[in-house]
């Protein structure tokens, strides 16, 4: 059997106000359940400035994370940094 422990969360339709909430309600229920290993962020393409407020607030709140992606509209974010 492959568990997969994991959530996504899409940001699409979402100014950087709503992403914010959004990425930082996804951090809680993320530390709050240790179970995840890992969950994801779809920016989408746009223009780009939801990647970069997500990235930034990740860095902020010292999480790891990769794009998963070419066009870098995938995120996944994994534990803090110790």
């Amino acid at each position: 059997m492959n568990f997969d422990y994991s959530f996504i969360i899409d940001l699409h339709g979402q100014d950087s106000i709503e992403a914010t909430s959004s990425v930082l309600n996804a951090l809680f229920a993320f530390d709050e359940n240790k179970n995840y290993e890992y969950f994801d962020i779809i920016t989408g393409n746009g223009s780009g400035a939801l990647k970069f407020v997500v990235s930034d607030l990740l860095e902020t709140e010292n999480y790891r994370y990769k794009f998963l992606n070419q066009n870098q509209s995938i995120i996944r974010v994994y534990r803090k940094k110790r």
